[in-house]
């Protein structure tokens, strides 16, 4: 296990499955969080509470990570509460809704970008004001398999804009590290979060592609928050401008 000690981290989009697990996996681990929810502030307060409860530190923040100001004033108040940001985790995300290619809206590309790479884009500027004049810091970039996979029939949208992310991420980790900041990526494949059931209700969606998994099953929250915790801490210093899958294989 890594000690994080002494780190701060954000995560945003940390209310409910893989930021969830990582923002109280890190915790138990020693670093401070600070958790980013948009609209879940239930779930986002119950996991401080969880996390103060076991001794560690944690505070909620509320932010559109698609609105610049709101972005802003996030790690304006993190950095007020808790003096520096060590490790930024672009988690936030989703793929807004079930499409095939033919019937992608532009409206749903639209959004579908800003969530999912504009977010990144305003977090990592927002959070690198802080880190760069400290030549310190690592940020590390949620993808998905989909950006590999391709998404064909219901997802091509979310897929391109993973795709994105895995270029930002290989383009971030060499522009950045004269400045000391380390960045990496990590691509999930299914896992069980509520993602699946907001994308495509009804459609018994994890069930049906689990199947398809090599390793036969979806990966629990927990396991990807593994990988996670694993590049926020300095046994991942040397490593820099790697997508990690943790897909089961697929």
């Amino acid at each position: 296990m890594q000690d994080l000690s002494g780190k701060v981290i954000l995560i945003t989009g940390a209310s409910s499955g893989i930021g969830l697990a990582t923002a109280e996996l890190v915790a138990s681990r020693g670093a401070k969080v600070i958790i980013n929810f948009h609209s879940n502030e239930k779930g986002a307060m119950k996991a401080v509470q969880r996390i103060q409860e076991q001794g560690g530190e944690a505070i909620a923040i509320q932010a559109d990570v698609m609105k610049k100001e709101e972005v802003n004033s996030m790690v304006e108040q993190a950095l007020f509460s808790f003096g520096t940001i060590n490790v930024l985790v672009n988690n936030a995300g989703g793929g807004i809704y079930q499409s095939t290619f033919m019937d992608i809206s532009e409206e749903l590309w639209e959004k579908t970008f800003r969530l999912n790479v504009n977010s990144v884009l305003l977090c990592s500027q927002a959070v690198l004001r802080h880190m760069i004049p400290k030549k310190n810091g690592k940020i590390i970039n949620v993808s998905s398999a989909a950006a590999r996979i391709g998404g064909a029939g219901e997802s091509i949208h979310y897929a391109s804009t993973k795709g994105a992310v895995n270029t930002m991420t290989i383009g971030m980790s060499r522009e950045l590290v004269d400045y000391g900041i380390i960045v990496n990526g990590v691509a999930p494949g299914m896992v069980e979060t509520p993602f699946h059931e907001k994308f495509a209700p009804n459609d018994h969606r994890l069930e049906r592609m689990a199947s398809s998994v090599p390793i036969k099953r979806a990966a629990t929250p927990m396991e990807i928050a593994e990988v996670i915790a694993f590049l926020s801490s300095d046994a991942s210093n040397y490593i820099l401008g790697e997508i990690i899958n943790v897909s089961g294989g697929r």
